[in-house]
């Protein structure tokens, strides 16, 4: 079976049919597994854990693995044809501009250690020459990888091994010689492989720009480099094919997968009105997208560089244990010598010298960093970093910003009251209200006209309206003067008489509502009664927090105290500050800090910037004004507060692997030395222990790894 695609988003009539976008043969398939050809893999220095990733996102794709030598690729599905043909569709319409290339870089190679190991096979029945001549050129570059550790870093485990292997060989012992190298090769491939693994993790987020995009000038569409792209032009994307812009869809319709970016699974339907990301990608459907952000300015560029500088910054962890593997190589090369002074067992001295500390201990640590950090983007959190990560795990109080992050920021009525019911229908209360409000541009102008159209209220014919700021809104109704606003607005500024009503207004106000007072002719006739809701999994995120060692809870708003005192009641938290100034909130997190507590901000406005970044971990909601976001050393992708409490929970997981790697890391190599000085370990068992021990370690450290290729 052969698939090729064709179709381009403005049709064939744009591009050639000779210019396919990719083939793919089905090789084998089961019911739940397909086993694919595609020549597109051999494409030199292709970012085979990106493709995976791709595919991984696929609905109904369980499995992938792909072998670019082979150009073959393995997937695992649910068995539904329906997913098994949407595979194949969208992997014939893959286009090259979606995939992502190392920079020169190539992944580690088998074949040295097969030839390696046909060499040991063939040994024996080589010429004793030929055989010495053979053994000392295949280790030769080990050798000479010590040598110039030596001269340019010191003593290093380069040295360590290079010293190793040229002792059994110096001593005519080129079987063993060259097996320890071979075990020695075969463990830094592996280790390679996982350290390589770790970071493909992340490559779906490492968004790369596509060398070419088709846009519309002059009438036509056409295929131009992205670099002369320019904002406001219209850019055409069809099924299969890269989203290359943020922008607005402005005709036609897709379903688009933002999974790499958001981490949603599901594809989103997109139509005019609605804005895309770029980094998406469109798996059925056509749409024209006008560009309002290009190149480094698109979000996924900026995710890119957010994730790119997490892959630079070292935990002070990472750092003491890379520290504390350099200092055990001088003290294996002690061990070395201390066994030979006293055994003169050259034998011993090499089984001692092939175990370290280094390998276990310094690649633990970034792996299981950088595991953590894919596991949470996958979850639709974005961590800076292996210091974002050990200070989160350290945290002890997180203080939460109100407004968009505990409550989501979108006001909605609770209450309409009639004050007089015998003429005031809380329908004819909402009707007046929401006619004069859709005048006004404030969240609670925009509450109230929603649940009119919502309930299908009339329209109330009104005069001009007088907008007094900060107060209220002023007009005519039938001739009679209509005040609505605050209570401060009609009583203190109108006269209007409320204290009748004050157990009624104290009762909202102390369930943590904002009122709203209407008069009509002179006197109140209602109260409409708002709250800004709290988030559905609120008051779970913070049961997570506290069952995860977070001892203080503190909440911070603008808001009056009575209404924020209600809400944290509700909630159960250790503390709340109300009333609060914009730059109020860095100073109360500065002094938390100067009381000795770790803190987490989490907030997403523009005043919440500087607390962001005075506490030990500033964490931004996504839906964060641009600077609270760059601010922040994690940025939430989705809108869920409960990723918070996820990250936190990951981060802990993520420090106790790492820290019970390093305890057995140093012991089990101890017990190794032990065994290997007194000649009970031989090299090559020596060898293959350390080696072992290794790998497991990194495989605790890193478990994606292995189920993601």
């Amino acid at each position: 079976m052969s698939l090729e695609a064709t179709a381009s988003p403005s049709g064939d009539n744009v591009r050639p049919l000779h210019q396919r976008q990719n083939t793919v043969v089905v090789a084998h398939a089961l019911p739940r597994r397909l086993r694919l050809k595609m020549p597109l893999l051999r494409r030199p220095h292709l970012d085979a854990g990106h493709l995976t990733s791709l595919i991984s996102e696929f609905d109904g794709v369980e499995s992938v693995r792909i072998n670019a030598a082979a150009a073959s690729v393995t997937i695992g599905y649910d068995g539904k044809a329906a997913t098994r043909q949407a595979i194949l569709d969208r992997l014939s319409a893959l286009s090259p501009s979606a995939l992502a290339f190392h920079n020169g870089e190539s992944e580690p190679s088998v074949t040295p250690l097969v030839l390696r190991a046909a060499l040991f096979l063939v040994l024996p029945v080589l010429p004793a020459t030929l055989g010495r001549v053979v053994v000392w050129g295949s280790i030769a570059p080990r050798v000479f990888r010590g040598v110039w550790s030596l001269l340019t870093q010191g003593v290093t485990v380069e040295v360590l091994d290079a010293t190793a292997v040229s002792l059994g060989a110096a001593r005519g012992r080129y079987g063993t010689a060259l097996l320890t190298d071979e075990l020695m090769a075969t463990g830094d491939y592996l280790e390679e492989t996982t350290e390589r693994h770790s970071e493909d993790l992340l490559s779906h987020l490492l968004y790369r720009h596509p060398s070419s995009v088709w846009v519309e000038r002059n009438g036509d569409v056409v295929k131009v480099p992205f670099a002369d792209l320019d904002m406001g032009e219209i850019v055409v994307v069809g099924i299969g094919e890269l989203i290359p812009v943020d922008g607005l869809v402005r005709n036609g319709a897709a379903q688009v997968n933002q999974a790499s970016v958001t981490g949603e699974s599901v594809p989103v339907g997109k139509e005019a009105g609605d804005r895309v990301i770029a980094g998406s990608i469109v798996e059925n459907g056509r749409i024209r997208i006008e560009a309002r952000q290009v190149g480094d300015e698109t979000t996924t560029a900026r995710i890119a560089a957010f994730i790119h500088e997490s892959l630079t910054a070292k935990s002070e962890t990472e750092r003491v244990a890379e520290e504390f593997a350099n200092q055990r190589v001088l003290t294996t090369l002690g061990l070395g010598l201390a066994t030979f002074l006293l055994t003169r067992d050259i034998t011993r001295v090499m089984s001692v010298l092939l175990i370290d500390y280094s390998c276990a201990v310094k690649l633990s640590a970034p792996v299981a960093i950088r595991s953590m950090m894919s596991e949470a983007a996958d979850r639709g959190v974005l961590i800076k970093g292996g210091p974002s990560i050990e200070a989160l795990s350290k945290v002890d109080t997180v203080v939460f910003d109100k407004t968009g992050t505990l409550t989501r920021g979108d006001l909605a009525i609770t209450d309409i009251v009639s004050l007089a019911p015998q003429d005031w229908s809380e329908d004819r209360l909402l009707a007046m209200a929401a006619s004069i409000e859709e005048h006004a541009r404030h969240p609670v102008a925009a509450a109230i006209v929603r649940v009119a159209r919502e309930r299908g209220a009339p329209h109330v014919a009104h005069d001009d309206i007088d907008v007094e700021i900060a107060h209220g809104l002023r007009t005519r109704v039938d001739g009679e003067a209509v005040l609505i606003g605050s209570r401060h607005f009609l009583q203190d500024h109108e006269g209007i008489a409320l204290s009748t009503y004050e157990d009624t207004a104290q009762a909202l106000s102390a369930q943590g509502k904002m009122l709203l007072y209407i008069a009509f002719g002179g006197r109140a006739v209602g109260i409409i009664a708002l709250r800004d809701e709290l988030r559905t999994d609120s008051a779970e995120t913070v049961r997570r927090l506290r069952a995860s060692g977070v001892r203080r809870l503190i909440m911070l708003t603008g808001d009056r105290k009575q209404r924020a005192e209600a809400l944290a009641e509700g909630l159960g938290l250790d503390g709340v500050f109300a009333e609060l100034q914009p730059e109020d909130k860095a100073e109360i997190v500065k002094q938390l800090g100067e009381d000795g507590c770790r803190t987490a901000f989490v907030g997403d406005g523009i005043n919440d910037a500087p607390a962001l970044a005075t506490a030990d971990v500033g964490i931004a909601m996504p839906r964060g004004a641009d600077i609270a976001r760059a601010t922040a050393d994690i940025v939430l992708l989705q809108d869920s507060l409960g990723l918070v409490a996820d990250a936190r929970e990951a981060s802990r997981t993520a420090m106790d692997i790492i820290r019970s790697n390093f305890r057995a890391a140093i012991g089990i190599n101890s017990g190794l030395y032990v065994v290997a000085s007194t000649g009970w370990l031989g090299p090559v068992a020596a060898a293959t222990l350390h080696n072992g021990t290794t790998l497991a370690l990194l495989g605790r450290a890193c478990p994606q790894a292995g189920s993601r290729q």
